[in-house]
């Protein structure tokens, strides 16, 4: 049992650490909840944090084929800028709209962050399915919007301005479990602004995301350091089509911590059915035989209803899943936190949440090894556990204390001192200088 749950962390942990790579030298960037003063500052940060949003494992897929797709159609300088600007504006939208949400959600009371919409399953499961959707397009199973070269220019040119937003409302939509360097700042500042600074941060994040389309869309100069389209971008479009597609396992995975197996279960079915759908309707454009295009039709709505039916699942304990090295993390409480600062412990308390890329990179890498559990054992130090894979008043209200956009969070309580927020991207050596080096004010006395 352990072995399979270990497999399949690992599995997992290839995807989170190349979407936590590139921040790894960056990482000193989100030390700290508190934010410089400025708005100008908070948006600089927000910009960069979406730029650096495109580095992800899910983004860059969508990315790469649009700016390709589009550079391979001939455009002129006009559509290109068009191109890019319908890009833009799915990103934008799409940023708008989350932020939006949160920003009502929270003038109700509720305790938000940023990834909250991973917490509820149906969503998972939706989004699952549309990686696969994704995924089994671009490895050639079927092909979107039927064949270019029997349609005119100007119904190209629309289809292709359609399909830049849904791009970007896509990268949007994918780019949510992750938090990049210099978005931590923003973001808390965002939670606790008013509304107007609030979606201005949502904006800027959207408009870093979109930048490097944008940049290329106003300044096709750049696309000259790219490689000229030809054959070699069909293969990359296959390739491509694997990351969309563990990245689907992933929120299966994360989907299993939820609801348990029978979620699983009925998600990899209804992926299965999906698969039949399109093949059908793929079969019946090519053959021009409109009953296999209804059928196939059919077929995948009735894969997608078939989703709905997984928010009737009782959710279980994602914690059942966890390696059998992080049992001896103590669960979370207030009361416990407290007491064990009032004995002099030191305690060093993470708040993760299975659909965060990030925590999992950080335990595969860092919390989950030998190396860490001998620290913590050397150091005598306490380690709590808050998890936020379930929406928790609790842990909500803990992210809230510490200034906190969302997960991951790290806090290490040296004895009789506050808190110190720890970088959000860990490292062995980050982990052994916080936990063994006295701070400096207790050197010099």
């Amino acid at each position: 049992m352990h072995l399979a749950i270990r497999f399949s962390r690992g599995v997992i942990g290839v995807g989170a650490l190349a979407c936590t790579a590139s921040a790894q030298a960056a990482s000193l960037a989100v030390t700290a909840p508190t934010v410089p003063d400025g708005l100008a500052w908070v948006l600089a940060m927000a910009l960069l944090g979406g730029v650096v949003l495109n580095l992800m494992p899910c983004v860059l897929p969508v990315l790469s084929l649009k700016v390709l797709s589009v550079l391979g159609t001939g455009a002129d300088p006009v559509q290109l800028r068009r191109h890019a600007l319908s890009y833009t504006a799915g990103v934008l939208i799409s940023f708008l709209a989350i932020g939006a949400l949160i920003l009502v959600l929270r003038s109700t009371g509720s305790v938000l962050g940023w990834g909250f919409q991973l917490q509820q399953p149906a969503f998972v499961a939706v989004l699952a399915w549309m990686m696969v959707l994704v995924g089994l397009s671009l490895a050639g199973m079927f092909t979107l919007g039927g064949s270019v070269g029997s349609t005119g220019q100007k119904l190209l040119g629309k289809q292709g301005y359609t399909g830049d937003f849904w791009a970007g409302v896509l990268a949007c939509v994918v780019a949510s479990p992750c938090v990049a360097p210099f978005m931590g700042p923003a973001l808390a500042y965002a939670f606790s602004a008013s509304w107007g600074a609030a979606l201005l941060v949502f904006v800027m994040l959207g408009l870093g995301l979109a930048l490097p389309f944008l940049l290329i869309g106003f300044f096709p100069v750049l696309g000259r350091w790219l490689p000229r389209p030809g054959a070699w971008m069909e293969t990359l479009k296959v390739l491509l089509a694997f990351p969309m597609l563990l990245t689907a396992v992933w929120l299966v995975w994360l989907l299993g911590n939820q609801k348990g197996m029978n979620a699983v279960a009925l998600i990899l079915s209804a992926c299965v059915v999906l698969a039949l759908g399109l093949w059908l309707f793929e079969q019946g454009r090519w053959r021009s035989q409109t009953w296999r295009k209804v059928l196939g039709g059919l077929v995948i709505v009735a894969s997608l209803a078939s989703v709905g039916a997984i928010h009737r699942l009782p959710n279980t304990d994602g914690n059942a899943t966890r390696p059998s090295k992080m049992i001896g993390a103590t669960s979370y409480s207030a009361r416990d936190l407290a007491r064990a600062r009032s004995e002099g412990r030191q305690v060093l308390l993470t708040v993760t949440a299975d659909w965060c890329i990030t925590c999992i990179a950080n335990e595969q890498t860092v919390l989950a090894t030998d190396r860490f559990q001998s620290l913590l054992l050397s150091t005598e130090t306490l380690y709590m556990k808050a998890d936020w894979t379930h929406s928790d008043p609790l842990v909500g209200a803990l992210l809230k204390e510490q200034g906190a956009p969302g997960v991951p969070l790290y806090v290490l309580y040296r004895p009789h001192q506050e808190g110190e927020v720890l970088p959000q991207v860990l490292t062995q050596e980050t982990m052994r200088q916080a936990l063994v080096t006295e701070p400096v004010e207790d050197q010099q006395l």
